[in-house]
């Protein structure tokens, strides 16, 4: 397949920016008093929905917003938002209440009349959520989306469960309640504030905004015209094994963290000219030998420079992924090039697999995961979630009988959620589906280099957003998306699995069209 023919439209530090990227949610909410935002006169159309009476629901403030002048709060250890692109928009925030425990803050932002593209869309969380992800709201604002987001129903840090332990209510409302009640009553004020119905509406989101919008169309099929859902959690009670496995590998004792580049570079070294092309990137995972035993160290060699045996067995596990007894790989593992984002599982913050454990599973604050046995905690978790964080349906009929279009991604680089994890999910979906229609209604595209939702070696710019657009209007699904290094500027093609990006050995290196999509 020919790009140039199909053309579609230090560890710790490298994690930190990973966890940032995962729907941008580090910022701890402040909205129990939205910031003012400036209002006309009371009889227009955007204060007017203050006053919209909605089930459930209270409408806290509603103003427009001059351009460019939105002012959101700062928070320690969230990148700031650059608002001055915003166009004028009215903003709504209130708080939808279907249970007495529950208060799920939400913001709508729309555009006015004139800018509108007369589309909906829902923009996703990341981790734990607890925070409104502002960031993931302009670029639908700024292309004309009336857009919606919300904190799920709880206020905290992405890797913080603290606030569920007893709380079943709050805790639905996480997994997939808050959610649905947003996309209602985002669409009843959508209607209001324009007087009409969206012609479409759309999901977008990674991570765990990957799996509420997997969620939804599992749930709730009439919600979504098109979803996109990039890197998602939804394989839910293994992946919080994962996390704790993470973190029970990676110490001084076993694999310290400073050697995770180590092992990075040696992975790339061994398998990044599988293209055709040496330049610090895999693009062909399936077919890497790489072994970190091939790292261990000989006799003389610097302790920094090679691996001890510890490390070697703990590498291998962590690669190896979740494992039970009777040989089940419950959740893959990391790809090879990810192993700078491994770190991100260690810090204090983002802790999430034992927090889900300590406080929503076993309510016990004190548990341990050194103790952690997968046999018998990968069952407690499945016990205890019950399918309800869990998205790994594989029978979307329902979703795609409405016309509903999924488009999934993956970075092959991804080292939070692993890449092959969201292909393991493809593939039952095209298998329960049958390859004729999945062709026409799920795609799924691999972006080698690209880590956790973006970032990483590869070219991780990608517009997604317009290329479920012209799938939706067009009828014609995408068969090559362009990707562009957001630093670098070099682009390549992205491709579905099974083909992979392979060099022609010709054209220009930093240049797409000098690459095809190649079968095994």
């Amino acid at each position: 397949m020919t790009y140039g023919r199909l053309r579609a439209g230090l560890a710790g530090g490298i994690a930190m920016a990973a966890l940032a990227a995962c729907s941008e949610t580090t910022e701890p909410a402040t909205h129990d008093e939205p910031a003012a935002v400036e209002t006309v006169s009371t009889g227009d159309s955007c204060s007017a929905l203050a006053e919209l009476a909605l089930e459930d629901t209270v409408i806290v403030s509603s103003g427009l917003v001059e351009a460019g002048a939105l002012e959101l709060p700062s928070a320690p250890g969230a990148r700031p938002v650059d608002t001055s692109a915003l166009p004028e928009f009215c903003r709504v925030t209130g708080s939808i209440r279907p249970t007495e425990a529950s208060d799920i803050y939400f913001e709508a932002w729309l555009p006015l009349d004139d800018s509108w593209n007369g589309r909906f869309m829902q923009v996703g969380n990341g981790g734990a959520a607890g925070a409104v992800v502002y960031s993931s709201m302009t670029a639908p604002l700024t292309r004309g989306y009336a857009v919606v987001n919300t904190d799920t129903g709880h206020r905290g840090a992405m890797g913080d469960f603290s606030w569920a332990m007893g709380e079943e209510e709050r805790l639905t409302d996480y997994q997939y309640r808050a959610v649905r009640e947003t996309t209602l009553k985002g669409k009843d004020i959508t209607e209001a504030f324009y007087g009409a119905a969206p012609d479409a509406s759309y999901w977008f989101g990674c991570s765990t905004g990957g799996r509420q919008g997997l969620v939804e169309a599992q749930r709730y099929p009439d919600d979504y015209d098109a979803i996109i859902a990039g890197a998602p959690a939804n394989n839910w009670p293994p992946l919080q094994l994962s996390s704790i496995h993470f973190l029970n590998n990676l110490s001084d004792d076993r694999l310290p963290v400073s050697q995770l580049g180590l092992l990075k570079d040696a992975a790339i070294a061994e398998c990044d000219g599988l293209d055709g092309l040496s330049d610090g990137i895999i693009s062909n995972l399936a077919e890497c030998p790489f072994d970190p035993a091939s790292l261990a160290c000989a006799e003389g060699d610097e302790p920094a420079s090679c691996l001890s045996p510890s490390a070697v067995e703990a590498a291998r596990s962590l690669y190896a992924g979740i494992i039970t007894s009777d040989g089940t790989v419950a959740m893959p593992g990391p790809g090879y090039g990810s192993e700078s984002e491994w770190a991100a599982y260690v810090t204090p913050f983002f802790r999430i697999g034992t927090s889900y454990m300590q406080n929503v599973v076993l309510e016990d604050p004190d548990w341990d995961p050194a103790t952690m046995d997968i046999d018998t905690h990968l069952a407690m978790l499945v016990e205890h979630d019950q399918g309800r964080t869990t998205a790994m349906d594989p029978d979307l009929s329902a979703f795609v009988e409405n016309g509903g279009l999924l488009l999934l991604y993956h970075g092959m680089a991804d080292g939070i959620i692993p890449h092959d994890n969201t292909l393991n999910y493809y593939q039952s979906v095209v298998e329960t589906l049958g390859e004729d229609v999945a062709s026409e209604h799920v795609r799924f595209f691999s972006v080698p280099g690209m880590g956790h939702c973006s970032g990483g070696d590869g070219a991780s710019a990608i517009d997604w957003i317009s290329a479920i657009e012209n799938w939706d209007q067009s009828g014609v699904a995408p068969a090559l998306i362009e990707a562009t290094h957001p630093e670098e500027g070099f682009t390549r093609p992205i491709c579905e699995p099974p083909y992979t990006v392979t060099y022609d050995g010709e054209g220009p290196e930093d240049d797409a069209t000098s690459f095809t999509c190649e079968a095994p």
